[in-house]
């Protein structure tokens, strides 16, 4: 009889052993999990916020380079004002086109469909001011010179924004950062011709 409840006593030990290891592992094997899945996470979230601030800073370059284009555009109308040039209703029609290509409140596809509008109407009056013989202003050479310049920075800019665009979408779709996007919200971008193109090809006008 006491060697049944001694043999009882000493299984029901073993057992409270290999119970509290079986814990102690689950406890440890838990604990890897959850500090690996939180080292992921913080990489992921990284990696989005480098890629978001790298298509923000390229953004800003284009907003630069945008505000530049109204400055010459503003100082072109009034040197064309000056000749009695410039059509009536010009200053008024393209303020409209400049203002919506520099509120922050549209979409950017919005403001870049804005400029080109914006371009279109000022390369029309290059084409008259360069068939007109009489009109040779060093000053409207000058400012024509620069809105070229600022064209092709203008077209780069777009370009290098597009490239960090379209690194940001894809990783919105590989992990991990696949998993971090979707609970933090973060939305794929259109490149920016594909936002012109949409527009253009729409009903909607500025």
């Amino acid at each position: 009889m006491i060697y049944l409840v001694y043999g009882q006593l000493y299984l029901y030990k073993q057992l409270e052993e290999k119970g509290g290891s079986l814990v102690l592992g689950f406890a440890i094997i838990l604990g890897i999990v959850i500090v690996a899945t939180l080292l992921i996470w913080v990489v992921g979230y990284s990696v989005l916020l480098k890629f978001v601030t790298r298509m923000e800073t390229r953004w800003q370059r284009i907003m630069h380079l945008l505000s530049r284009v109204e400055r010459s555009t503003n100082d072109f109308l009034a040197t064309l004002d000056q000749y009695g040039k410039l059509p009536a209703g010009t200053t008024e029609s393209l303020e409209k086109v400049m203002e919506d290509m520099q509120d922050p409140a549209n979409e950017r596809g919005d403001q870049l469909h804005a400029f080109g509008i914006l371009n279109d109407r000022i390369t029309f009056l290059f084409e008259q001011i360069d068939a007109d013989e009489d009109l040779n202003d060093p000053e409207l050479v000058e400012i024509s010179e620069d809105l070229n310049t600022t064209l092709t920075l203008l077209e780069t800019a777009s370009q290098s924004y597009n490239y960090a665009v379209e690194k940001y979408n894809k990783s919105l779709t590989v992990i991990p950062t696949k998993y971090v996007a979707n609970v933090h919200q973060f939305k794929p971008q259109l490149m920016l011709d594909e936002t012109v193109h949409r527009l253009s090809s729409s009903d909607h006008a500025i």
